[in-house]
C-alpha cells in the first residue's frame, strides 16, 4: 500500500486537501527533529562512554562499555533509517503541496492532464523523484517527471564480532591518549568517514 492510501485514503492523491497535505507535513517534521535530536543525544552518550573507558581498570569493565556503545550505535542506525524514510515522506507531501498551490495554473495544461492520468502509485512514485522549487515550479515539473529511482537511507550492516572489537580497540586507543572521546564516538558512529566524504567532495 502507498503511503498516501496509508494515510489518507485511497483516494486520488490530487485529491487532498492542501490543508490536510500541510498538516501532515508540520507532523513529519517534528517527527524528523525528534529523531535528529535522540541521535545528538545518543552521540553524546558515546562520547561520555569512551570517556568513562578511559578510567576502566579490567577487560571485563571495558567489555561492558563496549558494549553498550554497540548497542547505542545500532540504535542510532536504526533511527537513521527511520529518519531516511521520513524525509521521503516529507518529500511526497511537500511535492504534491506545492502542485496543489499551483493547481489552478496547471488546470488545463497538457502536464495537469498527465498527472491526473497516473496511477495513484505511479504518481506517488514521480513525487518521490522530484525536487520541485516554488519558484521555479512549472520548469522544475516538467524536467523531472521523466526522473529513474534514487536509492534512499540504506542501511549498513555490521558483523557482531568485528563491531564489538573495533570499539574495545577504540577503547584502548582511547586510555593510550590516541584518541579523544569525542573523536572516538565519531569514528564508531561513522560520522568520521562521512566528514571526511564531504571535506574530500569539497575539493
Amino acid at each position: 500500500m502507498s503511503f498516501f492510501s496509508r494515510f489518507f485514503g485511497r483516494k486520488n492523491p490530487l485529491d487532498i486537501p492542501l490543508d490536510k497535505l500541510n498538516e501532515s507535513r508540520i507532523k513529519l517534521e517534528v517527527q524528523i527533529q525528534k529523531i535528529e535530536n535522540e541521535i545528538a543525544s545518543i552521540d553524546r552518550e558515546i562520547a561520555r562512554l569512551f570517556e568513562q573507558a578511559k578510567k576502566a581498570r579490567t577487560k571485563s569493565e571495558e567489555l561492558t562499555i563496549a558494549t553498550k556503545i554497540k548497542t547505542l550505535n545500532k540504535r542510532k542506525q536504526n533511527l537513521q533509517k527511520t529518519h531516511a524514510q521520513l524525509n521521503k515522506q516529507l518529500m511526497l507531501v511537500s511535492n504534491l503541496a506545492i502542485i496543489k498551490e499551483n493547481e489552478a495554473l496547471l488546470k488545463g495544461t497538457p502536464t495537469w492532464d498527465l498527472l491526473r492520468n497516473m496511477s495513484p502509485e505511479e504518481l506517488e512514485k514521480h513525487l518521490a523523484e522530484m525536487q520541485l522549487d516554488a519558484q521555479n515550479f512549472n520548469e522544475n515539473l516538467n524536467q523531472m517527471l521523466g526522473m529513474t529511482d534514487q536509492t534512499i537511507g540504506a542501511g549498513v550492516e555490521f558483523e557482531e564480532d568485528e563491531e564489538l572489537a573495533e570499539i574495545m580497540r577504540t577503547i584502548h586507543a582511547v586510555k593510550e591518549g590516541e584518541l579523544e572521546p569525542e573523536v572516538a564516538a565519531e569514528k564508531v558512529t561513522g560520522e568520521e568517514k562521512e566528514k571526511k566524504e564531504e571535506l574530500f567532495e569539497e575539493f
